[in-house]
């Protein structure tokens, strides 16, 4: 009788001994976040480089009325709102994948906690059943101290047992509602950040319209458009003239460095080896949508002369270092956007226009083939394209004779 009771009473603490863990939380930046992280900083470099813009402007005392400037500030409006609209949308990602994971846990809960019940079910059914009298039973005839020690082990045991199972299915329970209440308030964020992605959007398509309208405008009164062709010259004028002035100012810090630590910039020469017919490759690829030279410009539709050549490509292609350089300028200028230009040695440099975004810094040494930036429309652009220009000191020449055949 007493080894069965014993068994019978191993059977029950067998029966609750098992645990269940708590399930583990996910852990660690998710790709979402990295992205959200890498949009708000390119977000954050926009608005600088915006700013900046706006500083050189009034530093150069240019009319703000003038109408490169008026559509360059509907085109940094339009940039900024897309850029924020992006970061909406990944954002509210980022809830919708919050939302799904914890729907996956609260089920995994669910799963455990009913295990749970299970067991506490059983062992209110065992303890109706036998009550503690084989319990004490067993204490009372016990034929020895040994005896009377492990019955006093086995009954703290069932307790302790016990104990744990209710205390498991207490912390369950407690985790259940945490997820409740953590997903509606997921949920009611989820419903602001779609408002919010909502308005975004109407505002976005918003500034788009407002630029349309605007050189819309302008094609419509010929005077309008043929003061908008000239400004737009003097603008591929200005880019010389930065480039040069940035040139003179490296040269000049070159200069004054410590013996033995310039001579990364216009001292070296990145172009060895490069002929003028196979200078530079192709900083993407696509068919040429508007050539160097003498042309039709395609938004004001007056003849004009256009500095570089044109490459259509979707939006956010990726716009490649044509040769090793350094980053001369990463900002905005007047009529080009977003422009990187590239310094390479022997007084040539590159330009890369109407880019969407950059993906370096000003005195960065980059390789060939190294990313600049991707494609875009910022600045007076009509549809998404490179504009790519060679120049020889501040002198625009026609790339298609400087580029890979």
């Amino acid at each position: 009788m007493r080894t069965w009771t014993r068994l019978l009473l191993w059977g029950l603490l067998a029966t609750g001994m098992a645990c269940v863990p708590l399930p583990a939380r996910a852990s660690g930046v998710s790709e979402l976040d990295a992205r959200i992280a890498a949009e708000e900083q390119r977000r954050k470099k926009l608005e600088e480089r915006i700013s900046d813009y706006h500083t050189r402007i009034k530093q150069l005392n240019t009319k703000v009325e003038s109408l490169l400037g008026r559509i360059d500030q509907l085109q940094q409006n339009e940039a900024v709102a897309g850029q924020e609209l992006s970061v909406l949308e990944l954002q509210r990602n980022r809830i919708q994948e919050d939302v799904a994971f914890l729907n996956a846990e609260m089920a995994r809960e669910q799963i455990k906690v009913d295990e749970l019940l299970d067991r506490l079910r059983n062992r209110i059914v065992d303890m109706y059943k036998y009550g503690a009298t084989e319990e004490l039973n067993l204490f009372f005839s016990s034929r020895n101290t040994f005896e009377a020690l492990e019955a006093v082990h086995i009954m703290r045991m069932l307790a302790r047992n016990d104990e744990v199972l209710l205390t498991q299915l207490q912390d369950r329970m407690q985790e259940m509602e945490l997820s409740r209440r953590t997903m509606d308030d997921h949920r009611a964020r989820l419903a602001k950040q779609s408002e919010a992605l909502n308005a975004q959007r109407v505002r976005y398509r918003g500034t788009i319209q407002q630029t349309n309208s605007f050189i819309g405008d302008i094609r419509k009164q010929k005077a309008l458009a043929e003061k908008a062709a000239r400004e737009m010259e003097e603008a591929q004028k200005a880019v010389g003239h930065t480039i040069l002035t940035l040139m003179r100012r490296k040269k000049e810090r070159e200069a004054q460095a410590p013996q033995g630590r310039g001579g990364k910039g216009g001292g070296v020469d990145y172009l060895a080896g490069r002929g003028r017919g196979s200078m530079f490759d192709w900083p993407l690829r696509g068919p040429i949508s508007s050539p160097f030279g003498q042309r039709i410009h395609p938004i004001f539709k007056t003849r004009a002369f256009h500095s570089g050549i044109d490459i259509a490509a979707p939006s956010g292609t990726v716009v490649r270092a044509a040769a090793a350089g350094e980053v001369l300028f990463d900002g905005w200028l007047r009529g080009y956007g977003q422009v990187v230009i590239l310094d390479h040695g022997r007084s040539y440099s590159t330009v890369y226009a109407h880019l969407s975004s950059t993906s370096v810094r000003e005195g960065q040494v980059v390789g060939a083939g190294t990313v600049v930036g991707r494609v875009g429309r910022t600045g007076t652009a009509t549809g998404y394209h490179l504009h790519f220009e060679v120049r020889v000191g501040g002198a625009v020449k026609n790339p298609l004779d400087y580029l890979k055949r």
